[in-house]
């Protein structure tokens, strides 16, 4: 009976010949080497299988109808056998110890169900990688988590929650989900933006998340991959939050996610009018405030204001 690998690492593309080369070849420079590669084609129009011919006797490679990321995603676990699945993203790339390091991170805490790490951008434009790392911009991580013996961070209860309705931002590309965790979750086809928010959201119901707080991928920004619909992905990220509270959230859980569903309408908002989009702005800002939850902050905020008279 063969072995499985201790990682599978699932890497959806769509007609990105060039740089999903990249994306292959920093995974298999990983200095931890018990680890098998899948690359679901989702249906590219350009030359991904060509671009990929020198690595197939390395590598899985399948191509589908094209059916968007999250059935990309979720055929790359069908395929695949490891222990966990890691996710990287065709434009993105890899550290050449990121699997080391997550396997002792794993080692030590009793196979975590769901580890990410700290990530950085690059700016394919101006070749310039951003000087700031993800939690150097978001760094309230580390309020709501719990440092861990191995230095990493632990996120249980309504932390774990509190970040994710807060907007922190989490990319695939630093995803690595234990094999029975994907027996209860898969990616949601039916979501078409922010389908990471959805999963993340949906897990963190049911388990504990670990966080490495290593620059452990390289998330690459450019012309394709800029969301020019933010409208529709606001507008996704708010119902996943009110699917959550309506199917989950009962008590202070409730009202927690109503504070941040009414908060995120409130910057949504502002963002709108920012870009002209005064009418819809105006609406959101409004319905933030039917949120009891909102009150009291409000309040606080108005007197703080007012220099507290």
């Amino acid at each position: 009976m063969p072995k499985h690998p201790f990682f599978s690492v699932v890497i959806p593309t769509y007609n990105r010949q060039e740089m999903v080369v990249d994306a292959v070849q920093s995974v298999l420079a990983q200095s931890f080497a018990d680890y098998e590669v899948i690359v679901v084609d989702d249906g590219s129009k350009d030359d991904t299988e060509r671009a990929l011919s020198a690595y197939l006797d390395r590598i899985k490679y399948v191509r589908q109808t094209n059916a968007g990321v999250a059935t990309a995603r979720n055929r790359g676990v069908v395929e695949s056998s490891g222990e966990y699945v890691c996710y990287l993203d065709s434009d993105d790339t890899w550290p050449p110890n990121k699997l080391e390091i997550y396997k002792e991170a794993i080692d030590a805490h009793d196979s975590m169900p769901f580890l990410f790490s700290d990530f950085r951008k690059h700016n394919m434009r101006s070749d310039e990688r951003y000087e700031k790392s993800n939690s150097d911009m978001f760094p309230y991580i580390f309020e709501l988590s719990e440092p861990t013996h191995s230095g990493a961070f632990r996120l249980s209860g309504e932390d774990k929650l509190e970040l994710l309705l807060t907007g922190y931002p989490l990319y695939p590309s630093t995803f690595a989900v234990r094999r029975d965790v994907h027996d209860n979750f898969r990616w949601d086809p039916g979501i078409l933006k922010s389908e990471d928010f959805n999963f993340v959201l949906r897990l963190s119901k049911n388990y504990d998340m670990l966080y490495i707080d290593k620059d452990l991928a390289t998330v690459r920004v450019h012309d394709s991959n800029k969301s020019a619909d933010f409208l529709l992905k606001d507008k996704t990220n708010l119902a996943t939050m009110r699917l959550y509270r309506d199917l989950y959230a009962k008590g202070r859980t409730r009202s927690l996610c109503n504070y941040y569903i009414s908060r995120r309408q409130f910057l949504d908002g502002r963002g709108y009018m920012a870009k002209g989009l005064v009418g819809k702005g105006m609406v959101l800002m409004a319905t933030s405030l039917a949120y009891k939850e909102n009150w009291g902050r409000l309040m606080l905020k108005v007197w703080s204001k007012l220099g507290g008279r």
